[in-house]
């Protein structure tokens, strides 16, 4: 080969390898905008992390945050593992339903597949959210609320967990 015909080579590849690592940089993005919109679209308001982070502020004694942490850790990575498989069935229903081969019928069991582990995040939040009410005292509700008013979440405290703190 000559030293030209190496180069062209070279520089074919390396583009070719970039070109790769652009479109999975791109697709990983997408993952993540559709698990953040995913999260947005559920129902029940993914609080964990806010409560763990400000767990001072409302005022968690050791065990109250050990139970919380326990819960977290055992159930993180089965509900991001959960959302990172609604975001990718998602992007391939888009791709599917530009396909003049997959049928109508496909496409309503892809999506309905969708739905089903969307429901199993839903179960998961409200176990979680059980856990919090278990485990939360009302001198914890009026601490969360305090918390969640300087965030902005756009939720209004139930009125008896207003206080004079």
């Amino acid at each position: 080969m000559t030293c030209r015909a190496l180069f062209l080579c070279s520089t074919l590849l390396i583009s070719i390898s970039a070109t790769a690592d652009t479109e999975y940089q791109k697709q990983t993005m997408e993952q993540h905008q559709y698990i953040e919109t995913l999260d947005r679209m559920n129902f029940l308001p993914g609080f964990l992390p806010v409560i763990i982070n400000n767990s001072d502020i409302i005022e968690l004694t050791d065990t109250q945050l050990e139970t919380l942490l326990q819960w977290r850790n055992n159930n993180r990575d089965d509900v991001i593992h959960t959302m990172n498989e609604i975001a990718r069935k998602r992007l391939q229903i888009k791709e599917s339903a530009l396909s003049p081969h997959i049928s109508s019928s496909r496409l309503i069991q892809m999506q309905n597949e969708v739905f089903r582990l969307q429901r199993k995040v839903l179960e998961y939040k409200l176990s979680c959210r059980e856990l919090v009410i278990k485990t939360f005292n009302s001198n914890n509700w009026e601490g969360l609320f305090l918390v969640l008013a300087k965030e902005d979440v756009g939720i209004a405290p139930p009125e008896q967990y207003i206080s004079k703190r």
